[in-house]
């Protein structure tokens, strides 16, 4: 089950974040580098956004659900909590606008942010109600729809306005029409079933969640606007570039794995079965570790290729060197945040994770302000993955006051000599453009998957046998 429903979800965000690609390949031609600086502006206000918002919502919805599946009054409460956030938000905004607080210089990219953090927060939720019910499907539809959407809509908007803001904007109706694609069954949120004592529940939980989160955000948006302020919007557009070409597509994978694996041992504690749950625990650290391995040494290896075929011709010189670095950081965080940090919410102790996002804050922005003036978006990147590693390390060892998280070891040697295969052999193939592309992902897939099979990483041999008899039976 783990398998296939992690194959399906992975499907789910890897087919958008294809999408997603021929999108940012699409808009970097259209936009100039400032323009497309602007868009990336609204795009990072309304991730940063949702996350500050919204997303402890939605991850308390996922360690609850299982708990309290039968009740009729779960989903709906939780809908009538996401309107009285989305209410509080629209007054805070409306204060800052009359206070002053929003420059006017950024009031348009501020609106349409601010919408497109309703339109996210919508959809995560509403994905989120059909990972806790096991409906991959589903979730499958409504992430290619999303994608799709933004996809054409984006591209029209740009294409005919020209206009960072007008590509916002049909970009956030994308994400909102998505979410009524996955045809579930979501209730009216109405007083009368509201659930007192579990918004409280979920307000706790999530409240050092939330504290959490905005200090991620602080991490991710203060590293931006430093860039900015010390380097230049130019810089800015490149590492926003560098980032959804790279650290975008591992978090999809790493997203899509545990979209399958959390719930399932959130099941495990929730039974009081811990040794269940351990084992549930390493399989998912284990496919964790399996996918999100090879396609960050796959992007690092393949920098230029991917900058040559995917960006305009003004963004290749300063996205290519970035790459590398950003897929060692998306790695750290994906996993930190996929894996490690599990434990603070299976043990139901998100206070330890503060901590741990503080002091990798403090690494990160300090090693920004100093790297920053002299290597520019170079200097950002390296600033938030030595930053994320030292996450790593922390979660690591505050985790065990929470809820013991098992490493996958034994498994992540396997998955390192597959990794080194394959870089033995990618190297020697063509690195630039579509051949160098196609070249270097196609036999970089076969070596790992013949490695795997060597090694038997995740049993692949039996797979493997499974497949074959299954075939010649035919």
């Amino acid at each position: 089950m783990l398998i296939r429903d992690s194959a399906l979800y992975t499907t789910a965000k890897m087919a958008p974040g294809i999408l997603g690609v021929a999108t940012t390949a699409v808009l970097t031609r259209l936009l100039n580098p400032e323009e497309y600086g602007l868009y990336g502006l609204a795009l990072v206000i309304m991730v940063l956004g949702s996350i500050i918002l919204f997303q402890w919502l939605c991850l308390s919805f996922l360690r609850f659900y299982q708990s309290r599946q039968d009740d009729p009054n779960m989903v709906s409460t939780f809908i009538s909590m996401f309107l009285i956030v989305a209410i509080v938000s629209a007054v805070v905004f409306g204060v800052a606008l009359i206070s002053g607080v929003v420059p006017k210089a950024l009031f348009d990219a501020s609106v349409v942010g601010l919408l497109m953090i309703w339109a996210s927060s919508w959809f995560e939720l509403v994905s989120r109600v059909a990972v806790a019910k096991f409906e991959p499907i589903k979730y499958l539809k409504m992430n290619f729809a999303r994608a799709l959407l933004i996809f054409i809509a984006a591209s029209a908007a740009a294409w005919l306005t020209r206009s960072p803001i007008w590509t916002a904007m049909a970009t956030g109706a994308s994400i909102f029409s998505g979410a009524f694609f996955g045809k579930l069954s979501i209730p009216r949120p109405a007083w009368r079933s509201f659930d007192y004592g579990l918004a409280r529940d979920a307000a706790v939980f999530g409240a050092p969640m939330a504290a959490s989160l905005a200090l991620f955000v602080l991490i991710d948006a203060g590293t931006r606007v430093l860039l900015e302020q010390l380097g230049s919007a130019q810089a800015l557009g490149l590492y926003t570039a560098a980032s959804i070409l790279a650290a975008s597509t591992i978090g999809i994978i790493a997203e899509g794995v545990s979209s399958a694996g959390y719930s399932l041992a959130v099941r495990e504690v929730e039974r009081g079965d811990d040794r269940s749950a351990q084992r549930q625990l390493v399989a998912n650290g284990t496919l964790l570790m399996a996918a999100m391995a090879p396609a960050a040494v796959g992007i690092a290896l393949t920098a230029n290729c991917i900058a040559t075929t995917f960006v305009g011709s003004k963004f290749v010189s300063g996205v290519a060197p970035l790459m590398p670095w950003m897929a060692a950081f998306a790695f750290l965080n994906s996993f930190r945040a996929n894996h490690l940090d599990h434990a603070f919410q299976l043990g139901k102790r998100p206070r330890l994770q503060i901590w741990v996002m503080a002091l990798a804050g403090l690494v990160t922005i300090g090693l920004s302000i100093y790297l920053i003036p002299k290597d520019g978006a170079m200097g950002a990147t390296i600033a938030v993955t030595v930053g994320y590693g030292v996450a790593c390390i922390h979660s690591m060892i505050a985790g065990r006051y929470a809820y013991p998280i098992p490493l996958p070891i034994a498994a992540s040697i396997r998955v390192g000599i597959c990794c080194i295969i394959m870089v033995v052999v990618v190297v020697a193939l063509p690195d630039n453009g579509w051949t160098g592309l196609i070249l270097r992902a196609t036999f970089g897939a076969v070596a790992y998957a013949l490695a795997a099979l060597a090694v038997n990483l995740l049993e692949s041999r039996r797979l493997a046998l499974r497949i074959a008899r299954f075939a010649f039976a035919r």
